[in-house]
């Protein structure tokens, strides 16, 4: 065994010699830089080919024309409210007339105040009729209601008809509709 371990020795000896120990260090050393400087110039081929890609795909749009911004005037958009009628109106659904006093407002924006007023003006005598009939085929349980939400509904239902569809913007003339009634008077005893 002893010779056996002998000449592993010298076999180790044999495969290092002396001088190639110090040749193999700046070896590594230089190896490093090169792999460094590999690394840099990867990085940078990258970043270059990743930005023209960005910059090909973010390229500005086409500008494209927009319609002016149209400053409206706060005056112009405040609600006023309009009298469409001021009548007594009668109800004879219960088998007994009643007779209610009643004003009906509409409210619209101050920039179709004018108009609504002139088309109240010329068609009064239609709309009367249209809420008269509106009133007298209405159930009597309706006008006790203390808000009156059915009979507003229906009349501003009417109303809406009537305005609205002349807008030119397509924007509802009538906001709201208001109902002033007292409660019935009875007539025939």
């Amino acid at each position: 065994m002893t010779v056996f371990m002998a000449e592993k020795k010298d076999e180790k000896q044999d495969a290092k010699p002396a001088g190639d120990a110090g040749a193999e260090a700046p070896k590594k050393g230089g190896g490093g830089m090169k792999f460094a400087i590999i690394t840099v110039v990867l990085l940078v081929l990258e970043g270059a080919v990743l930005g023209g890609v960005f910059m090909m795909m973010n390229k500005p749009k086409a500008a494209e024309a927009t319609e002016p911004v149209v400053h409206v005037d706060p005056e112009e958009e405040k609600l006023v409210e309009v009298l469409v009628l001021n009548e007594r109106l009668a109800n004879d659904r219960s088998g007994l007339t009643y007779v209610y006093p009643t004003e009906i407002y509409v409210q619209v924006k101050k920039k179709d105040e004018t108009w609504v007023t002139e088309e109240i003006e010329r068609f009064k005598n239609e709309l009367r009729a249209d809420i008269a009939a509106v009133w007298r085929t209405s159930e009597p349980h309706h006008l006790q209601e203390p808000r009156m939400e059915s009979m507003t509904r229906r009349v501003e239902t009417l109303l809406r008809d009537r305005f609205d569809k002349h807008n030119a913007e397509g924007e509802a003339v009538v906001q709201k509709c208001v109902i002033v009634s007292g409660t019935g008077i009875r007539v025939n005893r």
